[in-house]
């Protein structure tokens, strides 16, 4: 019988919690979601470096830049790409929802015909010299959450109206990408006619439009609940339980918190690049903190395997898991050591990153270090290099401080599961030296 079959808790985990996680990380609408923010990682890493470029807050390096007028073309970049952040995402969702409901020769077009649903339902003004004018806000990240509903609702219409050929046929030899056009007509008028009449009829609402509705009814309430130090601490026992159990946490808990993280980017980043302070604390970087060397803060594990380690077992494997682990990446120990349903290193596994982001807290907190910027898509980044790029050194040596704390705590856990390994060793020797 084994330990998870004796213990009601694991029990419960196992058959509960990790079918459950399971099905959530494989349902395809939270894979368009997760995919469509995925794909914008170049966008955002383009907007970042530019960002940064233009923020450095060294007076003689800002007086040339604003002299020369290099800050107008940095901050142009910057705008482009983090001010759009609705209409990237919005048309990434489709055609990543073509992709993963399984129409590839339809994900440009429905793409197009997602962006084209979001423009819709974007409200319009009037200046003070009669131009009609759009709101930047409603282009940015205020509407990142509407842009998700719209590519899964303009990715539904089109496929089902495909897939039941209620559209426009051409003739064969007709060149595909025109076949493809002509196709995309009726079920694009379809989504037209849909998002047309949802603008018309939010516009009796008291927010007077769908973005602001959306905003209001979900985005702000989700992030007042992920944006505390116990909800964050939450969803981190959630990822390392799921993780213990072999199933990938992170893609569960990412998948609720990424679409927040992509609404706090645009602000974080003017704060940053204003000097002032940055407004959305529990950004992607609080995770990060969390998962110096991967999920369970392992960078501490990796390093005390490579420099303590006495058996060859753990000696060999420490120098394939060491390089990854400075890059943040730890599938092959969280499987191969393996940590995964191994008891004996659950309570650094689950202890170690509660530490990491409540000491993070503290220190933001108390001042010992500016709150972080929250780029996304740095996570890969080694430690000191990531603080850095994210606002400050001393972010940087934060994230080494860290990983002695958890390396401290892994050693006597490694120490007891590597004397194990020593003691195998040694009796699988004289086992040999006894059958020759």
């Amino acid at each position: 019988m084994t330990e998870t079959k004796k213990n009601p808790i694991g029990r419960f985990i196992e058959n509960t919690l990790v079918p459950i996680s399971t099905a959530f990380a494989q349902n395809r609408y939270i894979r368009c979601i997760g995919t469509g923010s995925q794909n914008l990682m170049a966008i955002i890493m383009i907007g970042a470096v530019f960002n940064l470029l233009n923020s450095i807050q060294i007076d003689p390096y800002q007086s040339f830049i604003q002299a020369t007028g290099i800050a107008v073309f940095l901050n142009a970049v910057y705008n482009a790409c983090m001010n759009f952040m609705g209409v990237f995402m919005v048309f990434s969702v489709g055609y990543a929802g073509a992709k993963i409901f399984g129409h590839d020769e339809m994900a440009f077009n429905n793409g197009l015909m997602s962006l084209m649903s979001y423009l819709i339902m974007v409200p319009v003004a009037t200046n003070e010299v009669g131009s009609t004018v759009v709101v930047l806000d409603y282009l940015g990240s205020h509407g990142v959450f509407l842009a998700f509903i719209l590519g899964i609702m303009a990715t539904k219409i089109n496929i089902a109206l495909v897939e039941r050929n209620i559209t426009i046929k051409m003739p064969a030899g007709v060149p595909e990408n025109v076949t493809q056009c002509f196709t995309s007509i009726i079920p694009g008028a379809a989504i037209a006619l849909v998002s047309s009449l949802l603008r018309g009829l939010f516009t009796l609402t008291p927010w007077g439009n769908v973005i602001d509705a959306v905003y209001a009814l979900l985005q702000t309430p989700l992030a007042n609940i992920t944006g505390s130090l116990g909800g964050f601490i939450i969803l981190l026992l959630l990822a390392q339980i799921l993780w213990f159990f072999g199933v990938h946490g992170s893609y569960t808990v990412l998948a609720i918190l990424y679409p927040l993280w992509f609404t706090y980017l645009p602000e974080n980043t003017a704060a940053a690049a204003a000097g002032l302070p940055i407004p959305h604390m529990w950004n992607t970087s609080m995770y990060d903190f969390a998962c110096n060397g991967g999920c369970g803060c392992t960078l501490g594990l990796v390093i005390v395997m490579f420099l303590f380690a006495k058996s060859k077992r753990y000696k060999e494997f420490s120098k394939i898991v060491l390089p990854c682990g400075i890059f943040n990446i730890n599938e092959p120990l969280v499987y191969g050591m393996p940590l995964m349903l191994n008891f004996t290193m659950l309570i650094p596994f689950i202890v170690t990153p509660i530490l990491s982001l409540v000491f993070a807290w503290a220190a933001i907190t108390l001042g010992l270090m500016p709150c972080p910027t929250g780029l996304i898509g740095m996570n890969t980044m080694p430690i000191f290099i990531y603080g850095v790029i994210q606002g400050s050194w001393k972010i940087g040596i934060y994230q080494i401080l860290m990983t002695i704390m958890s390396a401290a705590i892994w050693y006597p856990f490694f120490k007891a599961a590597d004397n194990q390994a020593v003691a195998e060793e040694k009796a699988g020797a004289v086992a040999e030296q006894s059958e020759e």
